[in-house]
């Protein structure tokens, strides 16, 4: 028999509407863990892509709408990088890059965050989460966290990739370099795959039919 408490879970897990969230935590699948555009093309990155953003974007927050107030300030403003993830070919796709302030970002990469920051610092960041998403402070936060990390689906993918692999299979796939794909839609995308093609780390199609040559 379900416990009481087992089925007040579940109802509150069915009627947990994530749409009514601007802000919700996010988490990277770790297969991925440390392969970013961002790290593979830094310099890039850092003098030309991230200029171009900011003006772009117009300085400002993308998610709770802040906008530093002095020009120091303009370093908590960080570029988000958007994934999708082929778990098959060990390819990150980048498909959008968001300007947002240090506090969302921190909820984007939530496994981390949660590892590095203090109690005050916690808080803190909870309490940005319940402002800017307009919610009750007795939110259940780890609620929120387990349903808007499984409606990303990523993790689940990559179990159920794994799952169906052999062991040789799947020590084969973990020493293969992550590759990236890059949207064409994003700033200076041409000269950033450039970068990327430059280090061996752009993924195009015909990479597909070689990966299955060398299979």
């Amino acid at each position: 028999m379900v416990s009481r408490k087992k089925q007040l879970r579940k109802k509150q897990w069915e009627e947990l509407d994530l749409a009514k969230f601007k802000l919700l935590p996010s988490a990277k699948p770790p297969f991925f863990h440390g392969s970013t555009v961002r790290k593979a093309a830094q310099y890039f990155w850092n003098k030309k892509l991230r200029p171009a953003v900011l003006e772009q974007q117009e300085n400002k927050c993308s998610i709770c709408g802040w906008v530093p107030g002095k020009e120091e300030d303009i370093k908590r403003l960080h570029l988000h990088e958007l994934e999708n993830y082929d778990f098959q070919n060990k390819v990150c796709q980048l498909i959008e890059i968001k300007l947002i302030c240090r506090d969302c970002h921190s909820l984007q990469h939530i496994g981390r965050t949660k590892s590095v920051l203090s109690k005050e610092q916690w808080e803190n960041l909870m309490e940005h989460f319940i402002k800017v998403n307009g919610c009750s402070p007795d939110i259940d936060f780890d609620l929120v966290l387990a349903k808007s990390i499984k409606s990303e689906g990523h993790f689940e993918a990559q179990r159920k990739m794994t799952f169906e692999m052999t062991l040789e299979e799947r020590m084969k796939l973990a020493k293969k370099t992550v590759r990236f794909t890059i949207n064409p839609e994003i700033p200076l995308a041409e000269e950033l795959k450039m970068h990327l093609m430059k280090r061996e780390l752009l993924y195009a199609g015909s990479d597909m039919k070689e990966d299955k040559e060398n299979d």
